[in-house]
């Protein structure tokens, strides 16, 4: 089964350290469009090639879907509107599943998380990040087979599943 694992929210809610841990774990392909940021420019925050960026990052989840792969693309997800398209794309693209991970924590404990970082978002950004996302959370009706809501230690606090009920545990320990 082809499945794409969506990692979503804002800097410094542990997407990465959680989703990077996963795919190393149970040998799935890793795409991170920061990644390719600081592949193309030298800057992971420099947004000045952004199209570019998501193209090749789109280019290449399609190729790995095509070879059967499963893959965990790692990036914000901020705006419900991005969140559907890449949705949609990936379903597309022949995803058999998209599981969502929504890193659901507190800004404050982003905020300061994101100080310690060697790469700093500003603080205004984080805020604007933080009230699309929270304005318009992901929902199982973004296009999700299953989603899954973290807290800040990384323990499920929610999780929907598409007519699948009572098979959700069981999902989530697969990814977790």
């Amino acid at each position: 089964m082809k499945k794409v694992i969506v990692g979503i929210g804002i800097p410094g809610s542990g997407k990465t350290r959680v989703l990077k841990a996963f795919a190393e774990k149970n040998g799935y392909e890793y795409i991170c469009p920061d990644d390719l940021r600081q592949e193309l420019t030298g800057d992971a925050k420099d947004q000045s090639r952004n199209p570019e960026v998501w193209s090749i990052a789109k280019k290449q989840l399609k190729n790995l879907l095509e070879q059967n792969e499963s893959v965990v693309f790692d990036a914000t997800f901020v705006d419900s509107e991005q969140r559907k398209d890449f949705l949609f794309f990936a379903r597309s693209s022949g995803a058999d599943k998209i599981q969502g991970v929504f890193m659901d924590i507190p800004f404050e404990v982003a905020k300061e998380r994101n100080e310690k970082r060697e790469r700093i978002v500003p603080e205004q950004e984080m805020e604007r990040m933080n009230a699309l996302l929270h304005g318009a959370p992901p929902e199982i009706t973004d296009g999700f087979d299953s989603l899954f809501v973290l807290n800040q230690s990384g323990e499920l606090v929610r999780a929907e599943a598409k007519g699948k009920e009572g098979v959700i545990e069981k999902e989530f320990n697969q990814i977790h």
